[in-house]
């Protein structure tokens, strides 16, 4: 069952929830629900990867991957030892935004411009009609 704990109806309805799981002796899994990110943040960030590919040498794919080893801070967890990179699916709306942020400015430190939300949006055609272009010869 899903919760708003920021309407007061839905946050009594939870205690009494919780109250009747706790009292009834239950196993449950109680977890946040976060915002994930949005369509257009997915496809711009995907553009992302792919001008950073294009400048670099890599394949969008091989740019992505590339940056998310890149950003230690939110990209790899750990676990029994060993390090995995994580899903750029698994982000949050603000996760999201962080790592978009993050590789314009990662990129910027290497010397490659890479659009903001803004630029894209206003040269998306051209920006695209460059990446399809680019794509034969990554």
């Amino acid at each position: 069952m899903l919760y708003d704990l920021s309407k007061e109806y839905d946050a009594k309805r939870a205690r009494i929830r919780l109250d009747a799981l706790i009292e009834s002796n239950k196993t449950i899994e109680l977890k946040e629900k976060r915002k994930k990110r949005t369509v257009s943040q997915n496809a711009y960030m995907h553009v992302l990867f792919g001008i950073y590919g294009s400048e670099t040498g890599y394949t969008a794919e091989e740019a992505k991957i590339t940056l998310k080893r890149a950003c230690t801070r939110l990209m790899i967890y750990e676990k029994n030892g060993d390090k995995f990179l994580k899903g750029t699916s698994e982000l949050s709306k603000d996760e999201c935004q962080f790592f978009i942020d993050w590789i314009i400015n990662f990129a910027a430190g290497q010397g490659i411009h890479l659009p903001s939300a803004d630029e894209y949006i206003e040269h998306q055609y051209e920006i695209q009609i460059e990446l399809d272009r680019n794509c034969g010869y990554i």
